[in-house]
């Protein structure tokens, strides 16, 4: 037995000793609800964006600095958004064909009447819709950047 003990090796961390991860709640959305925030230690977590419809930008702006200041790569899966703070993780969901993609928010964007968000060419590409230019999304909202 104590021969046993002396290789034992205990290299479980306990539950207290781990980081805290937030934890999202994903809900359907209906285009007239608004933003509900909750708020967690060192993050916020938002529930629920307004949904709408997404459209995508590419080839014009490669290479060239976004609103945040970052370069331009239409291969990356980021996205311009009015109002949400740049660094924030938003899944993406296509109402035609519910295919999902989280993106990274770069950028300004969707200037148009009735769209929320505008993906790059990458992200366009994962929810399959390049050909049709605009589709409807539902938005939800992972991490919040401040």
């Amino acid at each position: 037995m104590v021969v046993l003990s002396a290789f034992a090796t205990d290299n479980a961390i306990p539950a207290s000793a781990r980081a805290a991860e937030p934890t999202t709640v994903m809900h359907d959305v209906t285009p007239s609800e608004i933003v509900t925030t909750v708020r967690m230690p060192k993050a916020t977590v938002l529930t629920r964006i307004k949904s709408g419809f997404a459209s995508w930008y590419g080839e014009m702006w490669q290479g060239r600095r976004t609103a945040s200041g970052r370069i331009f790569d239409m291969n990356e899966m980021t996205a311009a958004h009015k109002t949400l703070p740049f660094g924030s993780k938003v899944k993406v969901t296509d109402l035609r064909n519910h295919r999902s993609v989280i993106v990274t928010i770069t950028d300004r964007g969707a200037l148009f009447p009735g769209r929320v968000i505008d993906l790059s060419l990458g992200a366009a590409r994962q929810l399959r819709m390049v050909s049709t230019g605009i589709d409807p999304v539902k938005l939800e909202l992972l991490t919040y950047q401040n």
